[in-house]
């Protein structure tokens, strides 16, 4: 299994290096730098004029990409790069991770925004819509400390079966890595409350009230997580809540080291990530990196739980 790492010929791809060596040494895999040369042409075609000239640019440029990835790649970390000749980025990251049984997929996020938010591009938005594997995703900016390693995985939790499933699988790999694992629910102030005018008492005893109920609910996770054979580093519930989606992200601490684990909308295709409404919020607004779980790689977490 390997870590596969998409560098964007031509743009700066520094915070997805940065998260795929941190998730390389955390996990103790390889890692594939891949740049995708979307000029390609058929074995054997010759090539004349300017639209050659074209395609050897941009081959020049896939391989200048994987020089600058090589020269930011930590000495610790077991790389190796290559360039994947496809119709599109897309195409060709994912046809690479299946050439290699990658256990995980690193792209960076869209140069806007600040720098502890993640703007979802077209590239990485098509490669969520068509995966069959965990997509990491790092923010613009993403530089973890020197020789880290992943400190704490935190799950978002819906409630839901699913999210539950997800949960668990999650913790069993931290255990694995000898990681923390912190399951947390994320809520905002429903606008209804403004427009009734709901005075801040009863907003407070509701909000506290859903609380109480989300603990409740994942007491049973817990429990499961506590018959693990080989246990997380740390195990903890936290709920963050806020008047918008930013706030209720940083209503909770976030180390430098940390990730968060977001599944795939239950109304989405059966093996592919489909973001709900929920989801693009928390992913946009996480001020650390996010690993996008297709319902198929759900499964697969499922039965590392059960293992565990």
């Amino acid at each position: 299994m390997t870590i596969v790492v998409g560098v964007a010929p031509g743009h700066c791809s520094r915070a997805a290096v940065h998260l795929g060596a941190l998730l390389a040494r955390s996990s103790e895999l390889p890692l594939v730098a891949v740049a995708v040369n979307s000029a390609a042409w058929s074995p054997g075609r010759t090539l004349s004029g300017v639209d050659g000239e074209y395609r050897r640019f941009v081959a020049e440029q896939a391989a200048s990409a994987l020089d600058e990835a090589s020269a930011l790649m930590p000495a610790d970390i077991d790389a190796s790069y290559r360039v994947h000749d496809a119709s599109s980025a897309r195409r060709g990251l994912l046809e690479v991770c299946e050439q290699l049984g990658a256990s995980r997929l690193v792209v960076g996020a869209k140069a806007e925004g600040a720098e502890d938010e993640i703007v979802l591009g077209s590239v990485v938005t098509g490669l969520l819509q068509s995966a069959h594997l965990p997509v990491a995703i790092a923010p613009h900016g993403f530089e973890p400390p020197e020789g880290a390693r992943i400190e704490r995985v935190t799950a978002a939790y819906s409630g839901s079966e699913t999210s539950a499933e997800l949960v668990l699988g999650a913790a069993a790999i931290a255990a694995e890595a000898g990681e923390g694992i912190r399951i947390a629910s994320f809520r905002t102030r429903p606008r209804a409350f403004a427009m009734a005018r709901v005075g801040q008492a009863v907003e407070d005893q509701i909000s506290a009230e859903w609380e109480e109920l989300i603990r409740e609910d994942t007491a049973e996770i817990l429990e499961e997580i506590g018959r693990f054979a080989r246990q997380p580093a740390s195990v903890e519930v936290a709920v963050g809540a806020g008047d918008d989606w930013r706030a209720a992200l940083r209503a909770l601490d976030w180390r430098d080291a940390e990730v968060l684990v977001v599944g795939s909308s239950s109304l989405g295709p059966l093996s592919r990530i489909s973001l709900g409404s929920h989801a693009v919020k928390i992913v946009r607004h996480s001020p650390v990196p996010v690993v996008m779980v297709p319902r198929r790689a759900t499964d697969e977490y499922a039965a590392r739980a059960r293992h565990a």
